[in-house]
């Protein structure tokens, strides 16, 4: 332990920082795992997974499964929505085989998303603007907390796998399929290979949600006229095959018979033009609304981050208003399907969770902009009085940071124990499991399944629950037995009828 702590000792600011992050994230991460040992699945979980749980219980073969799941994205395209890749993964969830493998989604969703993250800013500071690696790894650990612990609705990001596998696994694909095409713009050795991967990942994003579809397309469109415009010709012919493939998937998406049945089912939205208005309108409120403290404290955690990273760059930063703009289209874009099918009425959380975790993304890639953009300016106007500024900060910094660390870390522990405990993933976790919501939510499920599984009925009156935890704090079933949910849960089970009985 003490060879250990001298290590840790010898270590640099920067370094120290970046180990603690890292422990932070990890210890963070745990409670929302352990909560997935808990959770259930709810609502569509069962829709979309019954043609599959049906093939598995009769066949026991995993390729039969995955046949059901082709043949439920082909249902739902023609019944209900366009969706097909997200359908297909829907189909998926994990109870299709054991009720007791569903706690699996938290590790599959964060996976996915620190996989994603991790890969997409390495690749861009590292491995494009030869940022060294530990303030590339420093950031990483910043916005894998920011879209972990802040999000509108962690449980349908991170337990509700439906929801989850819609949007969050979704979303996480389209920063994958970014960071391969970067690979591949490289030119690597096997910069093939980084194409041939980019194609599965074009077609999930086009037959994703609308939100997670659009913003691929727009951004790839993006992509493809500035390549165009600066004649960029052996990039455009490395992003062609993935662009005509998410072209093609978005295409399909789009022209599915069932969008137009749940057009009328949902449609309260706004023509077009307006539409587009309003998105750009949500995206300034929702900029000031998800600039917390804790967003405030990260940035502020940053900007030495940043100035240090940007320090030895050649590449020229200019017109950062101009990249703040396009990032502030790519942040309203992600509203347009939103206000355009629903207008004011309602924003569904998975939905802004997504956007958060992108706008989260865009500040801090504008906040190493900006950086980059001030600190060479300062250097071409007077590079000898900032060298000295600079110099005398570093000294003022390097005797201060003990208490600049510990004043900042007392500062954040106050701020979260104030917080509102669902305002806070983890938080929300801990609480819950101390409480022991999760462990009475999952013991009365246990009690419902028996009820639901007993042999020789045919109708079934289960009890309401008596607690719920909040990130597991899906809607249950109905009093009414026709209740869409009431009947999925009957058919997972072969039953006629199941009642739900509100006896607490």
């Amino acid at each position: 332990m003490n060879k250990q702590m001298q290590k840790f000792n010898q270590l640099s600011f920067y370094e120290k920082s970046y180990y603690i992050l890292l422990f932070i994230l990890i210890i963070s991460i745990l409670p929302i795992l352990y909560m997935g040992f808990f959770s259930h699945p709810v609502g569509d979980d069962y829709n979309y997974g019954m043609y599959a749980h049906y093939a598995w219980e009769e066949t026991g073969s995993l390729l039969a499964v995955l046949k059901a799941a082709v043949v439920t994205a082909q249902t739902e395209w023609h019944s209900y929505q366009g969706p097909y890749a997200s359908a297909f993964f829907m189909a998926l969830q994990p109870a299709v085989i054991s009720e007791r493998l569903y706690g699996l989604t938290p590790f599959i969703m964060l996976f996915m998303l620190i996989l994603s993250t991790s890969a997409f800013l390495h690749i861009l500071l590292v491995k494009y603007l030869h940022i060294p690696k530990l303030y590339s790894r420093i950031t990483t650990c910043i916005l894998l907390l920011l879209s972990i612990q802040l999000l509108d609705t962690p449980s349908e990001a991170f337990f509700w796998y439906c929801g989850a596998v819609h949007y969050e696994f979704m979303y996480s694909c389209m920063i994958l399929l970014f960071s391969a095409l970067l690979m591949a713009a490289r030119r690597s050795k096997f910069f093939y290979l980084y194409i041939i991967g980019s194609l599965p990942l074009a077609v999930c994003c086009g037959g994703a949600n609308f939100v997670t579809a659009l913003s691929t397309i727009v951004l790839l469109t993006g992509a493809f006229l500035t390549l165009l415009i600066f004649k960029k010709r052996q990039e455009l012919f490395i992003m062609l095959p993935a662009y005509i493939v998410n072209i093609i998937a978005f295409t399909i998406n789009m022209i599915s018979p069932g969008n137009v049945v749940r057009t009328d089912d949902l449609h309260r939205g706004f023509p077009p033009a307006k539409a587009i208005y309003y998105a750009f309108r949500y995206g300034l409120e929702h900029f000031a609304e998800w600039t917390s403290i804790y967003v405030f404290a990260a940035i502020l955690f940053l900007i030495p981050v940043a100035w240090k990273a940007v320090s030895h760059l050649k590449i020229k930063f200019r017109f950062p208003g101009i990249f703040t703009f396009f990032s502030y289209c790519i942040l309203s874009s992600m509203f347009a399907p939103i206000t355009y099918a629903l207008g004011l009425s309602v924003i569904f959380g998975r939905t802004v969770n997504i956007i958060m975790q992108a706008f989260y993304l865009l500040l801090i890639l504008n906040l190493f902009y900006w950086i980059g953009w001030l600190r060479q300016n300062l250097e071409s106007l007077a590079p000898e009085h900032l060298s000295s500024a600079i110099q005398s900060l570093s000294r003022l910094f390097h005797k201060k940071r003990k208490w600049f660390a510990f004043g900042f870390g007392f500062f954040l522990m106050f701020a979260i124990y104030c917080t509102d405990r669902g305002s806070i993933t983890t938080k929300s976790a801990v609480c819950d499991l101390w409480d022991g919501y999760p462990q009475a939510y999952h013991r009365e499920t246990l009690y419902r399944i028996a009820l639901l599984t007993m042999e020789g009925v045919d109708e079934v009156w289960i009890p309401n629950y008596t607690v719920r935890a909040g990130l597991l704090d899906m809607e249950d079933i109905s009093t009414d037995p026709e209740h869409w949910r009431n009947k999925a849960l009957a058919n997972w089970y072969g039953l006629k009828t199941v009642h739900l009985s509100v006896i607490y």
